[in-house]
């Protein structure tokens, strides 16, 4: 008997987390119906010839910030471009941000306008900042119960409202812990790194070198060390985001040795592939916290990301605009040698963040996957495969499985690309430059394509928000092993 299907994916290279081998892909109604070495038995209304060619489960992009110069619309874009197929955002009460309230209600205004604009599939994080800390109590079972499990907060940036209480840190660890959420957390030591700040502007020292000695690694250690203590007294399961730092993955060893509580560490590609000569060469532009460190730390993160100490790479993407990332910057006047004075650029001024979302799998494909670094069911393991796991989407999301989403992404091998501008409104990205080898040619969502042959071709309207399984600490009594 025939069955009748609207897409037939033919005589790739199918990779998951266990390898790679060929295989056909039906597609009927948004989902994967069959998968075979060859699917014969089928009519189908599209046929894609993927020989020579590697067919992934789409990108899951767990870490984004579209509250800037783009928003879902323009985000969602530049990140299916780069073969991302779902975006995690996080959202909270942040005036800066475009939202404020109570983060519950934040995170509903959120979701809707993200329906309307979004092109990709999309969950939400919730960020508490100093401003949530008399809600927490109700804000969580409620964040909960609307399918949102996660929840960041900040261990440093106090000057800027951020920084959260250790006390309110454990509150929201125990009354996530209680209904199956997950923290996550910056976790850099804020007294610290603003005492080092206070320091080097009172000796005039605000050049962009000064940056990374204000925000050393050290930090990074201590405060990942005191969270992930928090994590194993109260049994949340614990993510710290954009880890950078090479002492840090020690760290992580020793508590996933303790096995209190599920502990799942994420690094960015700029983590692995840029360093502090980038702000020394470009200042503010280059600026992000954790800072861009050497290349000993890149070396370590991917090490970390190989040898599964790491879980997941997620972009941390800000897309600023340039002019934006000089908005708040300022000019001051500090002492020469010869106590005259001049204007210079005061690098503690200028704003945080990074534009990386759009070439986040592709520069981990040439920059890991090319070198040997990581291997390419790895590379569908940190990218794919946990972030799904980690935050209740699996298997609908991040597998190429039978029942799945039809979230496949054609990767040409030998596509080659120079990064230039990305294609939302933030107009530059430190990966300026960058060779690669290895590209996306199409790119699909519930089996629709939304970029083909480097045409957009999906439209806003389409996106659906999904709701986290609140169980995350469950998922090995499934099965679904984080790895």
């Amino acid at each position: 008997m025939v069955t009748q299907v609207d897409c037939l994916v033919s005589g790739g290279l199918l990779v998951t987390g266990k390898g790679v081998e060929r295989a056909d892909i039906a597609i009927k109604d948004g989902i994967i119906i069959e998968i075979s070495q060859e699917i014969k038995e089928v009519q189908a209304s599209r046929t894609i010839d993927a020989h020579n060619k590697y067919v992934l489960p789409g990108a899951i992009d767990a870490h984004c910030h579209p509250v800037y110069a783009d928003k879902m619309d323009t985000m969602s874009l530049c990140a299916a471009y780069g073969g991302i197929t779902t975006l995690i955002p996080f959202i909270g009460n942040n005036k800066a941000w475009g939202y404020s309230g109570r983060t519950d209600d934040v995170v509903k205004r959120f979701i809707e306008d993200s329906l309307r604009d979004s092109l990709l599939d999309f969950a939400v994080h919730g960020i508490f900042t100093v401003a949530d800390c008399d809600t927490v109590q109700s804000s969580v079972p409620a964040l909960i119960k609307m399918g949102v499990t996660s929840f960041k907060m900040y261990m440093a940036y106090s000057r800027r409202g951020m920084q959260i209480p250790d006390e309110t840190i454990v509150t929201v660890m125990d009354l996530a812990a209680k209904d199956g959420g997950i923290t996550m957390v910056h976790a850099e030591t804020g007294c610290c790194i603003d005492y080092l700040i206070d320091m080097f502007i009172a000796e005039g020292k605000v050049q962009p070198q000064y940056f990374l000695p204000s925000q050393p690694s050290l930090l990074e250690m201590e405060a990942v060390t005191r969270v992930a203590t928090f994590s194993a007294v109260t049994g949340c399961p614990l993510y710290p985001v954009h880890l950078s730092a090479k002492e840090t993955p020690a760290v992580l060893n020793y508590f996933k040795e303790l096995d209190k509580a599920p502990l799942f560490g994420e690094t960015c590609p700029h983590y692995l592939t840029l360093t502090n000569d980038l702000v020394l060469e470009q200042g503010n532009l280059a600026k992000c916290g954790p800072p861009l460190r050497e290349s000993e730390d890149n070396k370590a993160m991917w090490e970390a990301v190989a040898n599964g100490l790491i879980s997941t790479v997620a972009s941390d993407s800000c897309n600023l605009s340039s002019a934006m990332k000089k908005t708040g910057g300022m000019t001051s006047q500090v002492p020469t040698a010869d106590k005259e004075y001049e204007e210079t650029f005061n690098i503690f001024e200028g704003s945080f963040g990074l534009n990386t979302i759009e070439f986040m799998v592709p520069v981990v494909w040439s920059r890991g996957v090319n070198t040997g670094l990581i291997t390419l069911p790895r590379l569908v393991q940190v990218l794919c495969e946990n972030p799904a796991k980690i935050f209740g989407l699996y298997p609908q999301k991040g597998a190429l499985a039978v029942g799945s989403d039809a979230d496949v992404v054609i990767w040409d091998p030998s596509k080659q690309h120079t990064i230039s501008r990305p294609h939302g409104n933030g107009d530059f990205t430190s990966f300026e430059g960058f060779e690669l080898l290895g590209m996306p040619v199409l790119v699909m969502q519930r089996g629709n394509s939304i970029i083909e042959d480097g045409q957009v071709v999906g439209k806003p309207g389409k996106a659906r928000f999904l709701r986290s399984d609140p169980n995350v600490s469950a998922y090995a009594q499934k099965g679904y092993k984080v790895i």
